[in-house]
């Protein structure tokens, strides 16, 4: 076996064939390696280029969430004002075709103002609907991809239909899919009651926000509307915090909370002055009560029920007294006058006629 030889000449250390054939690998090793790098680097821009294209898809997954959301409340706020404005409730069933025409160009124009801004900022080219969004102007939505559910009494929800194509290119980059179908709570907490309005002959104004204490078991709501009974005042609490509600604000009559009601009436059904609901799930009915008694010389008598479907339909109540001996009273609401209340009611909420 040849063993490992270095000679000198005239120029200095030179190897011998074997020695050279020992750094072979070590050559390959650094061509591979050289590869290695140029090849991370390249994965490296193409894994920074793809993060930017998805997150510039869920930046639009998002808008339209979010652009669905504002343009509901938007959209039921107006069909609030429309209805106390023009004096006159919606037709049967229109109320939810309003809201989701009135709300198309908010949404439209919202997702497009926020696609060409993610354009501007990635360098990305997007496409919804097979269309350039800097081609689109406020038809990106049409009214066939959104329909309205409703799951509880406080707010609804505006349902997105999936498959609607969208694409993100960018070069040689390409993102195609389509959107997932999206739904976008609305809440109608803080929006003016039309049927109270309208109903009460303009003399009442409701703005719709929950009653904070009541509470759910299992199929039944429990309000613990007398879970205190102030003597001195001649009052049930919570009842009188609910009467209270929103406590006088603008120095105007106080407006009741709402409360969940399966007997009661729907936001939209509210819209189209409904007597019964219209909606199969009573999960998604209220109720509030009227202050006062705005009818008065139209029922010509006092005993109607406070409970506002039960007032305008003139349904007859009967007080309940608070105290013993010569300090009983009847109940009053906040504006001084006698609260009346049906059987039917007394017995839902677990009231009673007489509290000593």
């Amino acid at each position: 076996m040849e063993t490992l030889r270095i000679k000198i000449d005239e120029k200095g250390y030179t190897f011998t064939p074997l020695v050279f054939l020992l750094f072979i690998p070590v050559m390959i090793i650094a061509v591979s390696f050289n590869s290695i790098v140029q090849e991370a680097n390249m994965i490296a821009a193409i894994s920074i280029g793809g993060d930017v294209t998805h997150t510039a898809v869920t930046n639009i997954f998002s808008a339209v969430e979010k652009g669905a959301s504002d343009a509901g409340r938007k959209a039921a706020y107006n069909a609030t004002r429309k209805v106390i404005d023009e004096n006159s409730f919606f037709a049967s069933g229109q109320s939810k075709t309003y809201i989701i025409n009135n709300m198309l160009p908010i949404l439209n124009n919202y997702v497009i103002t926020v696609c060409r801004q993610i354009e501007n900022q990635t360098g990305r080219e997007i496409f919804i609907n097979n269309i350039p969004i800097t081609n689109h102007t406020n038809a990106t939505f049409s009214a066939r991809d959104i329909n309205i559910t409703q799951t509880e009494p406080f707010g609804f929800f505006v349902n997105i239909r999936g498959g609607i194509p969208i694409r993100v290119v960018q070069r040689d980059q390409v993102f195609e899919g389509t959107l997932p179908p999206i739904s976008s709570y609305v809440s109608i907490e803080g929006m003016e009651d039309p049927y109270i309005w309208i109903n009460s002959r303009h003399r009442q104004s409701n703005i719709i926000y929950r009653y904070p204490h009541f509470r759910e078991h299992g199929n039944e709501f429990l309000f613990f509307f007398d879970d205190n009974v102030d003597e001195d005042n001649h009052r049930l609490n919570f009842l009188w915090d609910c009467l209270n509600g929103t406590n006088n604000p603008g120095n105007i009559t106080p407006r009741p909370f709402y409360f969940p009601n399966e007997h009661g009436l729907t936001f939209f059904d509210r819209l189209e002055n409904r007597s019964i609901s219209l909606n199969p799930n009573n999960r998604t009915r209220m109720s509030t009560f009227i202050l006062g008694d705005p009818l008065r010389e139209h029922h010509g008598r006092e005993d109607v029920s406070r409970l506002d479907q039960e007032y305008f339909r003139g349904v007859r109540g009967s007080f309940i007294e608070i105290g013993t001996g010569q300090n009983r009273q009847t109940m009053r609401d906040p504006t001084g006058a006698v609260f009346y209340l049906s059987t039917f009611y007394k017995n839902y909420f677990g009231l009673e006629d007489r509290y000593n």
